[in-house]
């Protein structure tokens, strides 16, 4: 579904307390009406994505959180306590994932680069020498993980499929493929960072 960058602008005012109808909503969901949830969905899509994309500023990566935000956002749906509006909740998600992505992105630099041995045009030895290392620091990490996450990591960053046809190729659902690529990212991460700590 495409979607148009517009001038973010809330619903409603976060600071308010929960509207009835909007109550009602939530109660529904936590309870596992799934129309229920497609509303809120609905309402905050919108929201969630601009927020997401004034934040990264990357088509990609601004898709990749939009997907997770509402994944996350629904399994903590039971846990949430109507303390704050809904549109506080979510947008507090999403800019918690974008911060999220922005420190793990020259982690994540070279998984584009792992199908592929490309020249580097002026740069120098040590230049190249430090870029292999990382590559084969990456490919290390991503053969740690269990075949599920390394699969989904593979055909978003390798093969760049989209999120449908990652789903159609696995057999799953969109929300298990942002649920078990956000998880395959985290280990990446962890285990990223652990390989490069000096023993």
């Amino acid at each position: 579904m495409e979607r148009k960058l517009q001038v973010l602008r809330g619903t409603q005012d976060p600071h308010t307390d929960q509207q009835p109808e909007e109550r009602d909503l939530i109660l529904a969901a936590q309870q596992g009406d799934a129309s229920a949830y497609k509303k809120l969905y609905e309402q905050y899509n919108e929201t969630v994505y601009n927020l997401a994309a004034y934040s990264l500023r990357d088509p990609s990566q601004t898709e990749d959180v939009f997907q997770t935000v509402f994944v996350k956002a629904y399994e903590a749906l039971p846990q949430f306590r109507l303390e704050s509006s809904f549109l506080t909740w979510i947008c507090r998600i999403t800019i918690n994932e974008c911060k999220n992505r922005k420190r793990a992105r020259r982690l994540f630099l070279p998984i584009h680069e792992l199908a592929e041995d490309p020249v580097f045009e002026g740069a120098t030895p040590d230049a190249q020498q430090a870029s292999k290392q990382m590559k084969s620091r990456v490919r290390r990490a991503l053969m740690q993980l269990k075949p599920k996450y390394r699969a989904v990591v593979v055909l978003k960053y390798i093969e760049e499929l989209s999120y449908e046809e990652i789903a159609a190729v696995l057999d799953c659902s969109l929300g298990t493929v942002a649920s078990r690529l956000h998880r395959a990212l985290a280990m990446l991460e962890s285990n990223l960072r652990g390989s490069g700590k000096t023993k």
